[in-house]
């Protein structure tokens, strides 16, 4: 079976893109839900729900018949590139490596009696992917993680942490794929970027190369406008767009200011002037850190990587983004406070929290509170319930000591959850009941308890999730350019 036929297979496959939403939908709900009492929006170089939908994706993998047996048997006609397009998912790969767009290389590392060979490599659309295989590593595991050096990139490249695994392909070989995000814009063709592997399962070692980066194809649009958002809080400029072959990469710049300097925003879809709309495969990159401007002012540089190329006859194009996270500080709250305690309300959304009562019933300790600022005529329940439950009771002067009390906390010392009830709707009044012994992991109980010596950590960030955001939107004009940042042509 020759290339074009195994291309017209996989072009065929069926992807079921509803149930594919509707299950990381589902999965990233459920492990918001589950995690309510920990949760922090962890920028820097992470991937937003990437676990949720690399997990869904497995599933769909093994139940929806995504690999038919006819792909299996025409991807065995193809050399170990083909087999690791295969195991890892790569549709991209594989429509690049037909066009005759992957590069090949033969570059090989050993240390501690391990060779890792990287074969080929690609560029699109702002990612970098680099294929290796492992050699003579004894495990009878089907999947191994891997760490690489994250110190040796600079500002123009994130790493996708899912990336991070090996698979199985025969008894004697694992294969990996590296993945990198990339800021393609700015990186010329034929530069070298490290790679370096650290660890390979437990084993530390030292794989370290230096490889090409070669782009292949690519084609440029660019707006000169920015656009300042959402009551001037945040502000979009340098938006630039790098079609590939199957998909496209949406690069800007935003400048989070005044109260908004620690949020997260994403963009999560793109509509043209002709009609067309590109939804996302992957948001909330960043590229680099966070820098600070001013006292007023974060810069980020972000990306989005879009699931098809955007038509370059477009003239404007409507970005709609999310607010993922809008940061606060936080607040601790002595139990043996004077009743009525009002928390101070949140800089976004002036959400505040008024404390009625809080005393010790045994090895309990029960807490009656109302949220106040908010309307509760369109919510449910769970709405207030999980928020309330991430209201965490520990000892004050070590949770003072701590960076993050959600995050990090002393055992024996925290209790990062509660069991809370809605006991009024409509006054959004609240009981919080704190159980002072775990009964499953003895360790978590409250044994040093002390009524005097313990509050309530409230995390406001949290409690900004009470007001449910909508989406906004925004329009630039673009127009289509050989390289970034030329002036259109008259």
């Amino acid at each position: 079976m020759d290339k074009h036929q195994v291309k017209q297979i996989f072009d065929d496959i069926e992807v079921p893109k509803k149930a594919l939403k509707k299950a990381i939908h589902q999965a990233v709900v459920r492990a918001e839900n589950d995690s309510n009492s920990r949760r922090r929006f962890k920028w820097g170089r992470r991937i937003t729900n990437g676990i949720a939908v690399a997990a869904v994706v497995c599933i769909l993998y093994f139940t929806s018949g995504l690999f038919l047996p006819s792909v299996n048997k025409a991807m065995g006609s193809i050399p170990i590139v083909g087999q690791i397009y295969k195991d890892f998912q790569d549709k991209v790969g594989l429509s690049l490596f037909e066009s005759n767009l992957v590069t090949d290389l033969n570059e090989k590392a050993e240390s501690r009696g391990i060779t890792v060979s990287v074969n080929s490599s690609y560029y699109d659309a702002g990612q970098l992917v680099y294929n290796f295989t492992v050699d003579n590593l004894q495990s009878d595991e089907k999947e191994l993680m891997y760490d690489v050096d994250e110190v040796s990139y600079n500002d123009n490249f994130s790493i996708n942490y899912d990336s991070l695994v090996l698979k199985k392909i025969n008894n004697k070989q694992y294969a990996g794929q590296l993945r990198i995000y990339t800021n393609g814009i700015q990186i010329k063709n034929g530069e070298t970027v490290p790679f370096v592997i650290t660890h390979i399962n437990e084993i530390q070692g030292n794989w370290r190369f230096k490889l090409p980066i070669i782009k292949k194809k690519a084609s440029y649009l660019e707006s000169s406008k920015s656009v300042s958002v959402y009551h001037n809080r945040y502000q979009f400029s340098n938006i630039q767009v790098e079609n590939g072959k199957l998909g496209s990469v949406l690069q800007f710049t935003i400048d989070y200011q005044g109260i908004a300097k620690n949020d997260s925003v994403e963009i999560n879809e793109v509509k043209d002037d002709l009609g067309n709309t590109y939804e996302m495969t992957e948001s909330n990159i960043e590229l680099g850190d966070r820098r600070k401007i001013n006292e007023r002012t974060v810069r980020v540089k972000g990306q989005t990587q879009l699931e098809s190329p955007i038509n370059p006859k477009a003239k404007k194009l409507t970005l709609i983004a999310d607010i993922k996270s809008e940061a606060e500080g936080s607040e601790i709250v002595p139990l043996n406070a004077e009743m009525p305690f009002h928390v101070s309300k949140t800089n976004h959304q002036n959400i505040g929290i008024e404390i009625n009562n809080m005393k010790q019933e045994g090895r309990k300790v029960l807490v009656q509170y109302r949220f106040t600022g908010i309307d509760t005529s369109s919510m449910d329940e769970n709405d207030l319930v999980n928020i309330g439950e991430t209201i965490g009771l520990g000892d004050m002067k070590k949770m003072k000591s701590w960076a993050d009390p959600l995050a990090y906390y002393e055992e024996g010392y925290y209790l990062k959850a509660n069991t809370a009830k809605v006991k009024n709707m409509n006054t959004a009044e609240m009981l919080s009941t704190f159980e002072l012994d775990d009964a499953y992991l003895d360790k978590l109980s409250l044994k040093h308890f002390e009524f005097d010596k313990y509050g309530l950590y409230i995390d406001k960030g949290v409690i900004n999730d009470l007001i449910q955001l909508k989406p906004f939107s925004f329009t630039v004009p673009v127009h289509q350019v050989k390289q970034p940042g030329e002036k259109k042509s008259s």
